[in-house]
């Protein structure tokens, strides 16, 4: 489903990650009611739908398993809630709404690009926190895929690495390398650090919002390849 920017969403992030989970749909419009129509028709358990807006919800209690505001607030540690709403300034509301009520980052499913182009192309880019947000979040839903992360290196005979690291990615490659025969050889967290004396396969990039910028400084270093770390968390 596409977004008013044209972005493109996958929801099968969602559903591969909803399954076996107590799922409450946060908003209630058109992208909130083809999520649920899409759950319900693969057999995940929808418990319910809030929105803002008690108009649409009271429109809607006939023919959805509408949840109150006051339920909600009182089982909200049961619940793993998916901000079904296409458009950043309202994710983030919601979002910040949601943690006010306690909800913790891990039981938010929130909606994030299937394609890097789309993604990097419009204006949501502007966002650097949610940029963040959107590769920690398809990361996750990698690991939890059972993708191992190694296998994009092995593939591609990069056994040894140097990890330009931020601390929003800090050591988040590590795990996944483990048990396998790729080695991070060195860290740098900025491009004074850089030097391409060291033996190494290739440079992968834990910085996508300014990965633009740190791959055309790189590229007048060295010709080995450059990897951004959406490329390796979506392959």
């Amino acid at each position: 489903m596409k977004d008013l920017n044209g972005i493109e969403y996958d929801i099968d992030d969602f559903i591969s990650y909803a399954d076996g989970k107590k799922i409450v749909i946060f908003g209630a419009g058109k992208y909130g009611k083809h999520i649920y129509e899409t759950l319900m028709n693969k057999d995940i358990n929808v418990f319910g739908i809030y929105d803002n807006s008690k108009e649409i919800l009271d429109s809607l209690k006939d023919t959805y398993p509408v949840i109150s505001l006051e339920n909600l607030k009182k089982h909200v540690d049961e619940y793993y809630f998916m901000i079904a709403v296409a458009k950043i300034e309202i994710v983030k509301i919601i979002r910040s709404q949601l943690c006010q009520y306690g909800v913790g980052p891990d039981k938010l499913i929130i909606p994030l690009p299937d394609i890097k182009t789309g993604y990097f192309d419009s204006l949501i880019m502007f966002d650097s926190e949610y940029c963040v947000q959107a590769v920690k979040e398809h990361w996750k839903r990698a690991r939890y895929s059972g993708t191992q992360i190694a296998d994009y290196f092995e593939m591609n005979d990069l056994y040894s690495l140097i990890v330009f690291e931020t601390d929003e990615l800090k050591g988040q490659l590590d795990q996944d390398l483990l048990n396998s025969r790729v080695v991070i050889k060195k860290k740098i967290t900025t491009l004074e650090e850089f030097t391409d004396r060291e033996e190494y396969d290739a440079v992968v990039v834990l910085d996508e919002k300014n990965y633009e910028m740190i791959e055309e400084s790189l590229m007048q270093r060295t010709e080995k390849p450059i990897i951004s770390i959406w490329d390796v968390v979506r392959f």
